[in-house]
């Protein structure tokens, strides 16, 4: 089992009154499972995927990741396994608009120390892999790119993704 939420709440206070943002939230996801979070406006989906990041607390419940229960951690243990298996592709890309493509690709690996040979194999793998080999310069800068392109090419910025919310296999919650 790669996560595993167990009656999930998270709320606040406002005037006396108890706030659901997330109210017995139950969801298993195996490794390797794509699976996709929709709903409408305000119904807690960032608050989810804030929470299964590891970006953000909750009030009760029991969140396990690869079989470790993530509310119990101390914030070194869980920041160390959200930095190792966790990446976030966000809504509005967050790619630097003053590099490259390939430079974009490339940052997250100077993060992690991976050697300059691996890590230049590795985006030469990622631009093969989404057809960008050989693009010229206009073409390399994000803001120059259709959103959808840059969305589809953006989701390669971790490499070794733990969890994936894409588009096969979709399960709403």
């Amino acid at each position: 089992m790669l996560l595993q939420l167990n009656n999930i709440f998270k709320w606040v206070n406002s005037g006396g009154q108890r706030i659901f943002l997330l109210k017995d939230i139950n969801l298993s996801v195996e490794e390797g499972e794509f699976i996709s979070v929709m709903g409408p406006s305000g119904s807690g989906k960032s608050t989810l995927l804030n929470v299964i990041g590891m970006l953000d607390d909750f009030n009760e419940g029991e969140y396990n990741f690869l079989h470790e229960s993530v509310h119990t951690l101390k914030e070194k243990h869980r920041a160390n396994l959200y930095k190792e298996y966790i990446g976030f592709v966000f809504q509005s890309y967050h790619l630097l608009d003053e590099l490259t493509v390939k430079e974009n690709l490339e940052m997250p690996l100077l993060y992690k120390k991976i050697k300059s040979s691996e890590r230049k194999a590795m985006v030469a793998d990622m631009l093969d892999r989404f057809n960008i080999v050989g693009k010229k310069r206009p073409f390399s800068f994000p803001t120059q790119w259709r959103a959808a392109t840059v969305s589809r090419r953006s989701t390669s910025l971790d490499f070794k993704p733990q969890i994936d919310f894409g588009r096969r296999n979709l399960r709403e919650i």
